[in-house]
């Protein structure tokens, strides 16, 4: 008897195993894993961000990736395994659109996705630099110039981050720069910098104090002018050359013009301006060009041969390296034809006119005149 009820006990407990896995309940459910929020605010360049992002459901450990697309740039993904990470760091570049797909994976092997697309923006512009530009009084080569001051203020409500400070341009090397600027200017306050201007060469300088920062109105830029001075008189010409085009025989061309200035510290003296053959001459130069001062030279070309006609501009003058000399030319071929009664020597005469013989045992006798002309000798035109 006891045999057959231990037999029939064994027997229900397989019985009670067998309806239990039929029910299903060896096979574990896990809540569906999601990611939030569905978007990311935007971004500041130069300005530090940082945003959470967060797993729902799922069995821990995760795994997070960036799966499709990248970060802005200098920002990343940071966190372990746990169910939240962040995206942080100090954006530097700004952009627009920068789309990117964030994906988490748990010990369960399930996994969820969320695509983002965040800009990166710069600041308003709330830099103004003040004033807009500095001028030097003209100064002697050499001799630094009293510093003068460029108040830069920030008139947002952020912090403005300054990435640099420089002395660009043409005559860059010229100018100098201190500043109490440090990496970023709050809001409201301001900061100084001090310029100086130390000229290399006589004559006008210029250059730009170019201050780059994280606002739309970056770079910032304030322009520095001086003038450079030689002890003594001193003849500076705008060109050293001049060509001018092609013109006929015996016709002026029009005027190109130079501008004769004095960069030196005591009065010019002009003894003389002229031109060589060919090349004519005008001025508003008076005798003496007082320090900072400039005159102009009109020149003009008429061509009184064929071929190539180089000639000079010269300026006497009591500067140290007188006479300054501009050179001058043409370009081509300096006469085509002849017109009416002009002579035909050397160049064919114009349409509709023939080279007559006027009197004289050469050539020089010869002018161009209409055809048809009572005067025309056929024998003795050509």
């Amino acid at each position: 008897m006891k045999t057959i009820v231990r037999t029939m006990m064994v027997v229900s407990w397989f019985i009670s195993v067998a309806m239990l896995s039929g029910c299903g309940l060896s096979q574990q459910k896990f809540p569906r894993l999601t990611i939030a929020p569905a978007a990311l605010p935007n971004g500041t360049s130069e300005t530090p961000y940082s945003q959470t992002i967060q797993a729902s459901g799922g069995v821990a450990p995760f795994n997070w990736t960036v799966s499709a697309g990248a970060l802005p740039h200098n920002v990343a993904l940071n966190g372990g395994a746990t169910n939240t990470v962040t995206i942080s760091g100090t954006p530097d570049t700004a952009a627009q659109g920068v789309a990117f797909t964030i994906q988490v994976t748990d010990s369960a092997s399930q996994s969820a996705s969320q695509s983002y697309t965040v800009s990166i923006l710069l600041e308003p512009d709330a830099l103004t630099p003040a004033p807009p530009s500095v001028d030097f009084v003209p100064q002697l080569i050499g001799t630094p110039s009293r510093a003068q001051s460029e108040t830069v203020t920030n008139t947002g409500t952020a912090a403005v981050v300054i990435s640099s400070i420089a002395i660009t341009g043409t005559n860059a090397a010229d100018f100098g720069q201190s500043n109490t600027c440090e990496s970023s200017i709050g809001a409201g306050a301001n900061c100084t910098i001090s310029v100086t201007f130390t000229p290399n060469l006589p004559g006008p300088r210029g250059a730009s104090i170019t201050i780059t920062d994280n606002t739309m109105g970056s770079p910032h830029s304030v322009s520095l002018s001086g003038t450079g001075l030689t002890s003594g008189s001193n003849a500076t010409l705008s060109a050293t050359s001049m060509a001018f085009s092609n013109r006929t025989l015996d016709t002026t061309s029009s005027a190109q013009s130079v501008t004769l200035s004095n960069y030196g510290t005591t009065t010019l003296n002009i003894a003389s301006i002229a031109a060589s053959t060919n090349f004519d001459q005008t001025t508003t130069c008076n005798p003496t060009l007082v320090s900072g001062a400039s005159c102009t030279i009109d020149v003009t070309f008429t061509p009184s041969n064929t071929g190539n006609l180089n000639g000079t501009l010269s300026v006497a003058d009591s500067a140290g390296d007188s006479p300054q000399i501009v050179s001058l030319s043409r370009t081509g071929v300096a006469g085509q034809c002849s017109p009416e009664g002009h002579p035909c020597d050397h160049a064919r005469c114009c349409p509709g006119l023939v080279c007559i013989f006027r009197g004289g045992s050469t050539r020089a006798g010869y002018a161009c005149e209409p055809k048809g002309s009572e005067s025309i000798s056929e024998a003795n035109s050509f």
